[in-house]
């Protein structure tokens, strides 16, 4: 294999629960992948749910990537260094009808400002027990406020993200997505229990696969050819775009029925990913 094989190819891949380990941490094995994909001038692109804020946290200047995508497509940045190149957010009506639906569904939900500043949010609570919510309030403690009655965020606002103290439910998402139909609904659960789910709203053209398909217009890039590698259900749209598509083990079920299923995210399962893409081109 070739420079010249792989100059238009791109490997697109989620972070937690998939490039990351447990730890949040890059193992060597998976940071050898990202650089012997670079040898190869394959394009790097991580794809996260993110804030480009959150990224900073387990990413630093010597991650071996090219590009990255923020809040499920929000955000992308060349990196490093990051250097903006293109965001998306929501007009005023589109947050207004967000805002009533959430609030006559009775969801605890926050609305974050536009990208890259998007870290920042306000917010409104129904429940007095949502232990997710709380832990998330406490995470971005300096960097959010109360939403007061009749107030409309500012334009441009990247997402909206209601949260739930209970395992994925299919029926709520159906819920949310019909009655926001001009909007992407996306669901995935909780990175930080592990067990709550998280309904994220953003403008319809934001999804993974939007930004990935973005990604190789800009760059000339083969998308046909292109490797997408996850473990959610908010990967779901980016797995069905891409040429080859791998999920992790820890993946759910519904998600290992339909795509090449690879090691647990803590056993390498991207670099694993990564050769049976590679594989493919021999």
């Amino acid at each position: 294999m070739n420079h010249g094989t792989h100059h238009r190819r791109a490997v697109f891949t989620d972070l937690d629960g998939t490039l990351l380990g447990p730890d949040h941490q890059l193992s060597e094995r998976n940071r050898e992948t990202l650089k012997h994909l670079g040898d190869l001038g394959v394009q790097r692109i991580v794809v996260t749910g993110r804030s480009l804020y959150s990224c900073d946290r387990v990413l630093d200047q010597t991650f071996p990537i090219d590009m990255l995508v923020t809040s499920s497509g929000a955000g992308i940045f060349s990196y490093p260094p990051v250097q903006p190149l293109q965001h998306f957010g929501l007009g005023v009506v589109e947050i207004t009808r967000a805002i009533t639906v959430l609030e006559e569904l009775q969801l605890d939900f926050m609305v974050h400002a536009p990208v890259p500043d998007n870290h920042h949010f306000c917010w409104r609570r129904f429940s007095q027990h949502n232990a997710d919510f709380d832990r998330r309030l406490a995470l971005y403690a300096g960097c959010h406020q109360l939403l007061q009655p009749n107030e409309t965020p500012q334009a441009g606002a990247a997402q909206l993200l209601a949260i739930v103290s209970a395992a994925d439910s299919t029926d709520l998402h159906d819920v949310l997505s019909q009655r926001l139909p001009e909007l992407n609904v996306l669901r995935t659960t909780s990175p930080l229990d592990h067990c709550s789910t998280w309904y994220e709203i953003f403008p319809a053209s934001v999804c993974k696969s939007h930004a990935a398909a973005w990604i190789c217009e800009h760059l000339n890039l083969n998308a046909q050819t292109t490797l997408a590698v996850g473990n959610d259900y908010n990967d779901l749209d980016l797995l069905r775009w891409a040429g080859i598509s791998c999920v992790v083990a820890n993946a759910p079920a519904e998600l290992s029925r339909e795509f090449v299923v690879v090691a647990h995210h803590s056993e390498g399962g991207f670099s694993d990913a990564v050769s049976h893409w590679l594989t493919s081109f021999n």
